[in-house]
């Protein structure tokens, strides 16, 4: 599965990202228009970038009433405009604020990896962006404190009557 990844800690916070995915979605320099959002968070002092995480299953997809947002053939999650009743289900429902409203067409917007080939990951002049494509494997736990850790914390969601394995 492909994503890209964000090294906060290299984030300038130009804002060259968003710029870079407008013109190359819309044809212009637009924050309003971008797929990524660098936010800011003045109490720490660092600049993010939220893009989709193309999360599996996919919230947005699952809460759209057309079936409007489908996956295309790299796993990026692409908005069928015609099919889109812009009810804003896939805006509310993602866990990340990675999806908006386009300000004109009044359509949602989100990453769709621009086809293999991010431009912000190409434009970001910190590398703060990469592109990798990853495995999803099952996760091998080796740690004693951390099995300890698991199985308490099934047993005391056991008391509260849910079943975790």
């Amino acid at each position: 599965m492909p994503a890209i990844r964000v090294d906060a800690s290299r984030c300038s916070g130009c804002r060259y990202c968003e710029m870079w995915c407008s013109y190359k979605h819309e044809g212009v320099f637009s924050s309003s228009l971008s797929r990524v959002t660098v936010v800011r968070d003045v109490r720490i002092g660092l600049d993010y970038p939220v893009i989709c995480r193309f999360c599996e299953p996919a919230p947005c997809m699952e809460a759209c009433p057309t079936g409007s947002i489908r996956r295309n053939d790299i796993g990026a999650i692409v908005i069928f405009e015609e099919t889109c009743s812009s009810c804003g289900n896939c805006i509310n429902s993602c866990p990340y604020g990675a999806i908006r409203m386009h300000k004109t067409k009044g359509v949602p917007i989100v990453c769709d990896l621009c086809g293999g080939e991010p431009e912000c990951v190409k434009r970001c002049p910190m590398n703060a962006l990469t592109f990798q494509r990853f495995e999803v494997r099952a996760l091998e736990i080796t740690d004693p404190a951390y099995i300890y850790a698991l199985r308490e914390f099934a047993e005391q969601a056991g008391r509260w009557g849910l079943d975790v394995e």
